[in-house]
């Protein structure tokens, strides 16, 4: 059983070893997408009382007058601006706008950003639900070789490897634990996105922002509104903080009657897998620490690879 292991393990690492390295160098780029998301920084929003929804609105539409409105999201701290996204058919641009001046600070495509292929590539492999399950498979695979790498060369042998070797050895059992728990909550988000068919397409645009944020907010009295968002094709969606967690209100579009109140609830569990992947739980901490896993990945499959090129031991214990 230890030389069929060993077997396997070692051609499973090297059929896996570039695609291993692609997920965790992708991995953990995303662990800090907000950060990059960001970077370079934006001009500073005009510190006053932020005019009303609409007029915010009017002004995004200024930069895609063919454009709809598809959804608007508030800031979650003073001083930054909001965010206008307008939908040309297929083609999605997000508009920034000072909520003060109304001036446009920024017109960017979602798509087109690096990052978005990064995710593409990383929970899909570009291509779509067959992608992701195929992720979801490399993530199983991925998680059987730390578990039998820790069987065959476990704590007793950790002291056994020079060079390479004991790189290899090290690296993947200090970081087996934060490996193992990335593995399996991907895994179960591959198999999620491979799982989930798509919705039909909304049509039609926001419009009357006010009238739809004061029926939300009446709705739910103390929320604070964070997402005014297309919902269906007659709906709208008010995504609001309250204390405990987040609740949701549905809106018809052209009343801005109140339809539906969905209970105060956290992420659920699918975000609390999210986090989990992610790191998004502990702060800096975590987020190193998940960082550090994904670019073991690479350690792994280099020092995988040098291991692989020199003449076997006779011992497959040692190997």
């Amino acid at each position: 059983m230890r030389r069929l292991a060993a077997r396997a393990h070692r051609w499973g690492g090297l059929l896996l070893g570039p695609v291993a390295v692609v997920l965790g160098l992708s991995g953990a780029t995303l662990v800090f997408r907000a950060e990059l998301d960001t970077l370079g920084g934006m001009p500073a929003v005009t510190s006053g009382a932020p005019r009303p929804l609409d007029a915010i609105r009017a002004a995004a539409l200024l930069t895609e007058p063919s454009g709809e409105v598809r959804a608007l999201r508030l800031p979650v701290a003073v001083g930054q601006p909001y965010h206008v996204e307008i939908v040309h058919g297929d083609r999605r641009v997000d508009v920034a706008v000072d909520p003060v001046t109304l001036r446009v600070l920024e017109r960017r495509a979602p798509e087109r950003s690096v990052l978005a292929a990064v995710h593409a590539l990383h929970a899909r492999f570009h291509a779509g639900r067959l992608g992701a399950a195929a992720v979801a498979l490399v993530g199983v695979v991925l998680v059987v070789e730390s578990v039998v790498g820790l069987w065959l060369y476990g704590p007793r042998r950790l002291r056994r490897g020079r060079g390479s070797r004991g790189l290899h050895r090290v690296v993947g059992a200090v970081s087996l634990a934060v490996g193992l728990v990335v593995g399996l909550t991907g895994v179960a988000l591959a198999l999620l996105d491979a799982a989930t068919r798509a919705g039909p397409v909304a049509t039609g645009g926001l419009a009357g922002l006010d009238a739809l944020a004061a029926g939300a907010t009446a709705a739910m009295p103390g929320g604070t509104l964070t997402t005014l968002a297309v919902e269906g094709h007659e709906l709208a969606r008010a995504d609001l903080r309250v204390v405990g967690g987040a609740a949701t209100v549905l809106l018809d579009r052209r009343t801005a009657a109140v339809v539906a109140v969905r209970p105060v609830s956290s992420d659920g569990a699918w975000g609390l897998v999210r986090r989990l992947h992610y790191g998004d739980f502990a702060g800096w901490p975590s987020r190193a620490a998940w960082t550090l896993a994904g670019l073991a990945l690479p350690v792994l499959t280099i020092t995988g690879y040098l291991l692989a090129s020199r003449p076997r031991r006779a011992s497959v214990a040692d190997t």
